[in-house]
This record gives structure tokens, C-alpha cells and sequence, in this order.
């Protein structure tokens, strides 16, 4: 066989391996770009759910401080001053505490999930990396580096880069 029919052929691999790394790279891309959203979308619920609770335990404060204050109407106690005042003062005192609780834990989930999403992009980037060096090495082991490769691969050359002899 031709030597520039071989190399041409040779050539043609690694362009043909190039295109399908590429490919791989750009799907590992699309990949992470979705788990990166599905992580923002997490977020964002977790945000929602902290809310919804928020709102959930104004109307249970609400409710609370208004029958508080509907009993000592009913008891004919004045409402500015005494245990009134100390249990409406309490009531807000609980509502306040659990809403810090709420926060802190939101913000728990939400560092937990932005530390996820880091490690996923970290991971991605591995792969990636991981992918063109083995790109990188099967293209460069195509080619001899030692001095005994190029003195022995003019005979190889001949011999057709390793492949079966076609004609004996």
C-alpha cells in the first residue's frame, strides 16, 4: 500500500476521534447545564416552601393573638397591660424565634445545594479533562518518539504502520 494512502487514513482516524470528542464534550456541556438548572430549581423551591411556612405561621400568629385578645375582651381585662400584654409579647417572641429557626435553615439547604452544584461542576470538569487527554493520547501514540521508533519506522512504514501485510 501507498505510504500517503495510509498516513491519509491515519489522518482521517484522528480527525474522525477529534469530532467524536467534541461531541462527547458538547453532550457533557448539555448535561451539566440541566443538572444545573434542576439544582437553581431546588433552590428555588426550597426558598418557596420557607415562605409558604412564613405565611402559614402569620396566619397561626394572627389567629392565636386574636383569640388572646378576644378572651380578655370577654374577661373584661385591659389589653395594654398585665398578662395580656406578657402573652401577646410571648406569642411574637415564638413567632420571631421560628422564623430565625426558618432562615437559618433555608439558608442550611440553600449552601448544602450551592456546595452540590460546585462538586457537579467540578466533576464535569474532570470529566472533560478526562476526555482530551484521552484524546490527546491516542493521537500522539500514533506517532514514534524515541530515536530507535525513527530508525526502525522507516521499515514499519514499509510494512504498512503495523497493519497486516495485504500482499505476501
Amino acid at each position: 500500500m501507498p505510504v500517503a494512502f495510509l498516513l491519509a487514513l491515519q489522518a482521517a482516524g484522528m480527525v474522525f476521534d477529534f469530532i467524536g470528542t467534541k461531541q462527547q464534550q458538547d453532550w457533557q456541556k448539555l448535561g451539566a447545564t440541566a443538572e444545573q438548572a434542576g439544582i437553581e430549581a431546588n433552590i428555588d423551591m426550597n426558598r418557596l416552601e420557607a415562605e409558604n411556612e412564613t405565611v402559614s405561621a402569620m396566619k397561626q400568629l394572627r389567629q392565636n393573638i386574636g383569640t388572646q385578645i378576644a378572651t380578655y375582651a370577654a374577661r373584661g381585662t385591659a389589653l395594654g397591660a398585665g398578662s395580656s400584654l406578657l402573652s401577646i409579647n410571648e406569642s411574637l417572641s415564638n413567632f420571631k424565634a421560628d422564623e430565625r429557626t426558618r432562615r437559618l435553615n433555608t439558608l442550611g439547604k440553600e449552601n448544602q445545594l450551592r456546595g452540590g452544584a460546585a462538586l457537579s461542576r467540578l466533576q464535569n470538569m474532570s470529566d472533560t479533562s478526562k476526555l482530551w487527554q484521552g484524546f490527546a493520547s491516542r493521537t500522539l501514540n500514533k506517532f514514534p518518539t524515541s530515536p530507535e521508533a525513527f530508525t526502525k519506522g522507516w521499515s514499519d512504514i514499509k510494512e504498512g504502520f503495523g497493519l497486516t501485510k495485504f500482499f505476501g
